[in-house]
């Protein structure tokens, strides 16, 4: 017996140092237990590759641009009409239809399934012709709270089918949907911070719907609200549709809540977050067409910077036609500067642009490709207008008062009344003998001045 304990003690010893030299092979009490590998299919090079990380591009289809699981208004208008087929015979069937319904969506004990598919048996009564009963109305308003805790539900698509639903229902009813409207609002601006794409851009898409079908004044304190928003996000969007509101909304739908729109607009273009500032930004372009003075008024209240930022802005997306009047001068007297010398002067005769050159001023007397002009801002209109002066009082004067009929030291003799309506300065510099020694006489007259200098 114990021979045989001893035999077995070195046995088992030998097959410890057998394995320890060739690592690679396995032992036979090891390969009794080993899990088989799972067969892989292809190039077994594949098969060494390290798993795709979870933020990769996924397999079966492009990604939306709100990322993976992302829905858009496109999805949306399809699933309106991808729902089960239905018929009302009558009222009444239609009133115990939507009591069932309503049952189904106010307890969330339910099947996530079932209640999905209530929310389904919605828009197929829609599709039916539902709005066309007088009873339809008086359900929805009783509908109010289930879809609110439909649009709450933890499971994405529950939620998503709340959202379809909502949207349906504004696109059909229009302004008839108002307070259903007011009612769900809120819920779907806490969609829009949510982790969860699915959730978050159902709840986006479903806002801009209810915006574009449903006008009712009561919905931009809700929207304007969230405009000063802690989150980020919320901020963003809130600005966005705003920004949309503005371009769909009639006059009338905004006049009450003027204020309100010039208030939030200016706190969104001073917020921290710069896309939140890009998006306030839009919305100015939209609150200019409705209300221009209003506008105007908060463009002089911002400070330079703001201002600097917003021109440039309107500039880029083509809308210097939304700036104040004073700074559309100024925009376009800047872009002439910044045109190229040639494209102005190419054309013109040598002897024509020589002769804009004033005769008093013969020391600027340059080439045309030499002549420079101030970078500082010109109102375009008073240009034009001192322009217009100056050819008026030149026509009166000529024949009599040109400059080329006076002899050299005579400008002296020239009064107010002459040079009244000259818009330019008349500079001379005449030299003259006094007894032993030589004089220089210089004058200068204009409008408001005349100064005589003797050297």
């Amino acid at each position: 017996m114990r021979r045989l304990i001893c035999k077995r003690i070195c046995d088992y010893k030998s097959f410890d140092d057998e394995e320890s030299v060739d690592g690679n092979r396995p032992s036979s009490a090891a390969s009794a237990f080993k899990v088989p590998a799972p067969k892989t299919s292809g190039n077994p090079v594949n098969s060494a590759r390290k798993p795709a990380s979870a933020g990769g591009p996924k397999v079966g289809g492009a990604s939306k641009e709100g990322g993976a699981g992302a829905v858009d208004e496109d999805d949306f208008i399809k699933a309106f009409t991808d729902v089960p087929s239905v018929q009302i015979y009558s009222s009444r069937e239609l009133e115990e239809t939507l009591n069932k319904i309503r049952e189904i969506l106010s307890d969330d004990k339910h099947d996530w399934d079932q209640r999905a598919n209530a929310l389904k048996k919605i828009r197929s009564l829609l599709v039916a012709g539902a709005a066309q009963y007088d009873c339809f109305f008086q359900h929805l308003r009783l509908l109010d709270g289930a879809l609110k805790l439909s649009a709450k539900d933890l499971r994405s698509q529950v939620v998503r089918e709340a959202c379809i639903t909502v949207a349906h229902l504004s696109t059909v009813l229009g302004n008839k949907f108002d307070h259903g409207a007011e009612a769900i609002v809120p819920t779907l601006f806490n969609l829009v911070p949510n982790s969860a794409k699915v959730m978050a851009t159902s709840g986006c898409a479903a806002i801009r719907f209810i915006i574009r079908h449903t006008h009712v004044p009561r919905l931009i304190p809700l929207i304007t609200s969230n405009c000063t928003s802690k989150s980020v996000p919320v901020r963003r969007r809130s600005f966005e549709f705003l920004d949309l509101l503005l371009q769909e909304w009639q006059t009338h739908s905004l006049e009450r809540h003027a204020a309100v729109l010039v208030e939030t607009i200016k706190k969104g273009i001073h917020d921290a977050d710069a896309e939140a500032r890009v998006e306030a930004r839009k919305t100015y372009m939209g609150l200019r067409n409705h209300f221009p003075g209003e506008a105007e008024t908060l463009y002089n209240s911002l400070e330079p910077s703001y201002q600097k930022s917003l021109q440039t802005y309107l500039k880029s997306s083509g809308s210097v036609a939304s700036l104040p009047q004073s700074d559309r001068s100024s925009s376009s007297s800047q872009e002439s500067l910044n045109r190229p010398f040639s494209s102005k002067w190419s054309t013109a005769n040598p002897s024509t642009v020589a002769g804009r050159v004033s005769a008093g001023s013969s020391k600027a007397s340059c080439l045309p490709g030499s002549l420079q002009r101030s970078r500082s801002d010109i109102d375009v209109n008073a240009a034009a207008g001192a322009k217009a002066h100056h050819a008026a009082g030149q026509s009166a004067r000529s024949g009599r008062l040109g400059a080329g009929a006076l002899n050299p030291g005579s400008y002296a003799s020239l009064g107010k009344a002459a040079l009244r309506g000259v818009a330019s300065v008349v500079f001379s510099l005449v030299s003259a003998k006094s007894g032993d020694r030589d004089i220089l006489i210089a004058s200068v007259h204009s409008p408001q001045l005349r100064i005589v200098c003797i050297f």
